[in-house]
């Protein structure tokens, strides 16, 4: 949660096994592999202004409502929800609910919208 929201791409990389796999329903791409990750990651998280990020289980597994404000918008906004699959030797696999599914999920977890 901390990488995350701090937008800090090595500390998340450290925390993922090297064979670890990024999915985000529902989209069709997934990455696999810390590299791949990371390139995926660079070049989505310079559109966004910042992050915030909650604390929540989905799937009897540790999970993080994410809030994001664009460089036009200064407004928090639900954007995604993560799911983390912890292993030995670190982040197994994260499982991200992109939009527009994401936020439709947020009253779920009684997360508000913004």
């Amino acid at each position: 949660m901390q990488a995350w929201q701090a937008a800090n791409l090595d500390s998340l990389i450290e925390l993922l096994r090297e064979d670890a796999t990024y999915r985000m329903p529902p989209w069709r791409e997934w990455y696999r592999g810390r590299g791949a990750i990371r390139g995926f990651l660079e070049t989505i998280w310079g559109n966004f202004a910042g992050f915030r990020t909650v604390a929540i289980g989905a799937n009897a597994q540790p999970a993080v409502g994410v809030y994001s404000r664009s460089q036009n918008d200064p407004a928090w906004r639900a954007h995604s929800l993560h799911v983390i699959e912890p292993a030995e030797g670190g982040i197994a696999a994260l499982t991200i609910y992109v939009p527009p599914l994401g936020p439709s999920l947020f009253a779920a977890f009684s997360l508000p919208p913004a």
